[in-house]
């Protein structure tokens, strides 16, 4: 077979703005700022990076990463780029991430397999066939060979559980008894709604890698990973499910960037697709380090209800509060060698919420991707910082749920009516309107007078959202839109006497 479109010369990584670049682009061009696409797209393609970087030149430590820098670093991946170029064809007879030996294998009738358009089974963006078209865009067409570049990257890590793999075919491995009709979730979205995903965002996407990259010494403080060396699976893939180099993968730190866990193979306009290496999940130990998690198996889980933004506490709990902190995310922990180097750092945090069944996960309802994006000057993100962006946002919980929560519930409760659903509603619509100002309230937490302006603008909110799901137009109405409007007093009276003291 023909190798053709090779990932380090054509342009295909999404970029911030709509445009595409090639891998060589990423790592020489540091105008480009940002990865684009959705929240699944972005950290597939970092994990690559991150995979490409971790293979072209391993870190001992901070020292070492501090000197090579980012565009040190860049150096490196072009340089084991140009060395492994023939390993980055997406067709061809060896074709990257993917399996060729599937085109030999047959079905239950002894048929050879076809590939099956990738659709909305596969990518959440695309329609169903019986979705209402409502623009041009929206209508079906074949992929581009950059958008299929993009998805067998992503279906490696994020690839949804269920019976959407090819069924009765024995499996890869001789004797391995793991293989059902129903593949298991891939590791980084888990078998549940999805976990949350979270990283270090630089001024630029080789930036971004530079600042995400953990050190040999780093890896080696994580027991799972500590002895298994991290040879991407582009120079070895697995033959099978449970062959040496599937169970190294699945003990490595590697298998966290690039997990294999589905089996690929594009072809006839489409692709043939069953289910891969097989990971634990969360509750049998496996952990990533773009996972927030606690004890007991306490995860951070994508909600669309709740923007990432809501969670930053959580998410950066670790670099404050250190082993008392109820959560962990590994990647957080890198905050604290990136401030010594950037005036500015960003948080991401973004994932798939998604719906299971049995197994079978689908993107229905109100499932989407979710992603915030934050940034915080380095000079200011720390403890005293930290401690006061805490108690806002407590605050800010406590003005959603109590003051205007409760004032909802009391409003339909006068009419003798169910509040349930509406109060959700006017939680969600005050959510909104405060997340414009999640920038401000960074910059703004630890500054009294300045802090109180942006209170009264929370306060307004509050009372928007009430007045927009709380109707005055008859008189019933009023005289209880006007007994139970949201009680802001306190909210306001404390900080200024706080003011006073300071």
């Amino acid at each position: 077979m023909e190798n053709r479109f090779n990932l380090v010369d054509e342009e295909w990584i999404p970029v911030a703005g709509g445009e595409r670049a090639s891998l060589t682009q990423v790592f020489s061009n540091p105008t480009l700022s940002a990865l684009g696409g959705n929240a699944v797209q972005k950290l597939a393609v970092l994990k690559l990076l991150l995979a490409i970087a971790l293979s072209a030149h391993v870190l001992k430590n901070d020292r070492d990463w501090e000197s090579l820098g980012a565009k040190g670093l860049g150096e490196k991946c072009l340089a084991y780029l140009d060395e492994k170029r023939d390993l980055f064809w997406l067709y061809g007879e060896k074709p990257f991430l993917q399996m060729p030996k599937l085109k030999d294998l047959k079905d239950a009738n002894g048929k050879l397999l076809k590939g099956v358009p990738i659709g909305r089974n596969y990518i959440p963006d695309l329609l169903w066939d019986n979705d209402t078209v409502l623009f041009q865009s929206q209508l079906s067409r074949p992929l581009t060979d950059a958008e299929k570049a993009v998805f067998i990257v992503s279906i490696m890590n994020y690839g949804l559980g269920g019976k959407r793999v090819v069924k009765k075919i024995p499996p890869l491995s001789r004797h391995y008894k793991e293989k059902t009709d129903s593949a298991k979730s891939s590791p980084s979205l888990g078998n549940y709604v999805g976990y949350l995903n979270s990283c270090i965002w630089g001024q630029s996407i080789l930036e971004t890698v530079w600042l995400n990259l953990f050190t040999f010494q780093q890896i080696s403080q994580f027991p799972l990973w500590k002895e298994t060396p991290n040879i991407p699976p582009w120079e070895e893939m697995p033959v099978g499910e449970d062959d040496p180099v599937a169970r190294r993968l699945k003990n490595s730190f590697m298998g966290t960037l690039i997990s294999m866990s589905r089996f690929a193979l594009l072809a006839d306009e489409g692709v043939i697709y069953i289910e891969g290496i097989q990971y634990p999940s969360h509750k049998n130990g496996w952990r990533e380090p773009f996972m927030t998690f606690g004890d007991k198996d306490k995860m951070i889980w994508t909600d669309t209800n709740k923007k990432p933004w809501r969670n930053l506490t959580s998410i950066l709990a670790v670099n404050y509060s250190g082993e008392a902190s109820p959560f962990s995310c590994p990647q957080m922990k890198l905050l604290t060698r990136a401030r010594s180097k950037r005036e500015v750092i960003g948080i991401w945090a973004g994932g798939l919420k998604v719906t299971g069944n049995a197994g079978d996960q689908s993107v229905k309802r109100t499932d989407d991707y979710v992603e915030s994006l934050v940034f915080i000057a380095s000079k200011d993100a720390g403890d005293p910082w930290f401690q006061s962006f805490s108690f806002e946002m407590q605050k800010l919980e406590d003005l959603a749920y109590k003051s205007l929560g409760y004032a909802v519930k009391k409003y339909y409760a006068s009419l003798s009516a169910k509040p349930e659903s509406i109060m959700e509603k006017a939680k969600e619509y005050f959510w909104q309107l405060c997340e414009p100002t999640v920038q401000e309230l960074i910059a703004v937490c630890d500054q009294p007078e300045n802090m109180y302006r942006l209170r009264k603008q929370y306060a307004d909110f509050v009372q928007q959202s009430y007045n927009r799901f709380c109707p005055n137009q008859t008189a019933r109405q009023m005289t209880a839109w006007a007994k139970n409007r949201p009680y802001v007093r306190e909210y306001l009276a404390k900080e200024r006497k706080e003011d006073a003291s300071a």
